[in-house]
């Protein structure tokens, strides 16, 4: 069942009531309230996606590319026109052939996004480290089922907000950013003419004088470690970088390319965590090892 909003003077039917963070963005945005709708016109009911035309803002966009994508003619013509658009990393699994089309892609210029579950935000860690011992360190995390507030909770970074459906509101057509957070609104519709998307396949005959590329970065937490995954570089400590290394040796790579993700990094946390209990006996056993031997000299001088 659909409720009325009556937003910036349109009557608009959505399936749920905006959020207090979703109404503060679009004060924000388009400086208009999100109030509950006094009448009942269903003559005027438009769609939420009619609120992005009413604002005229200049229209500009940025290209992202699904993995299937990467041999399609649009987004060859990016590449060589020097534009640097975004790709998806698969979320379940890739074969070795992907991974290859996926890691050339990237070196052309191409950005990783990895995708991101609100409800497997620890999956996505482990994701995004997995990706980053593997040459394809995200920038960017796609959210394919639309605003939800929770994300404002989230480690800080770039989160793109996927919303074909036409049933709920989405976040405005602008660069948004809260705080250390930057929101961007993403759809597979290519015929919005007003404000900032972010395009998911566009089509070949699109112009690429508007493409304006969103603030890059993202963060994540994995086993109480931070890491910063920035246009630059991943930024962690010690331990982060020993874990990005250790990846690769806990699960190979024959073995990662022929698997389904979610098994893999359901069981990569708990793998790190033995595999440290073991290198810690190890280190404390050496140290005994080495105390006893010391002892042994110093008693025969």
């Amino acid at each position: 069942m659909s409720i009325l909003l009556n937003i910036c003077g349109l009557l608009i039917a959505t399936e749920h009531f905006p959020d207090t963070t979703l109404q503060q963005f679009y004060q924000q945005y388009y400086h208009c309230t999100i109030q509950p709708a006094k009448t009942d016109l269903r003559s005027q009911i438009q769609s939420p996606q009619a609120v992005t035309q009413l604002f005229s803002y200049p229209e500009t966009w940025w290209p992202i590319f699904t993995a299937d994508q990467l041999q399609s003619d649009s987004f060859k013509q990016l590449i060589e026109k020097g534009v640097k658009p975004g790709v998806i990393l698969p979320d379940n699994y890739f074969s070795l052939i992907e991974y290859y089309q996926i890691k050339k892609a990237v070196n052309a210029g191409a950005i990783p996004i990895a995708l991101f579950q609100m409800h497997h935000s620890k999956y996505f860690a482990s994701k995004a480290t997995f990706s980053t011992a593997l040459g394809l360190r995200p920038l960017a995390a796609l959210i394919e089922t639309g605003w939800d507030e929770n994300l404002i909770a989230q480690p800080a970074g770039n989160y793109i907000i996927q919303s074909d459906d036409r049933n709920h509101l989405s976040i405005p057509a602008r660069k948004i950013q809260h705080h250390q957070h930057y929101f961007y609104q993403a759809s597979t519709d290519s015929s919005q003419t007003s404000g900032y998307q972010v395009l998911i396949n566009p089509p070949i005959d699109m112009p690429v004088t508007n493409i304006e590329y969103p603030q890059l970065g993202i963060s994540w937490n994995l086993n109480k470690i931070k890491y910063t995954s920035t246009t630059t570089g991943v930024e962690t400590n010690i331990f982060g970088y020993l874990m990005i290394v250790m990846s690769t040796i806990v699960i190979p790579l024959d073995y990662l390319l022929t698997s389904h993700f979610p098994s893999l990094l359901s069981s990569f946390g708990s793998s790190i965590s033995w595999i440290s209990l073991l290198l810690g006996g190890i280190l404390l056993l050496l140290l005994n090892i080495a105390i006893i031997r010391r002892r042994r000299i110093n008693a025969r001088n």
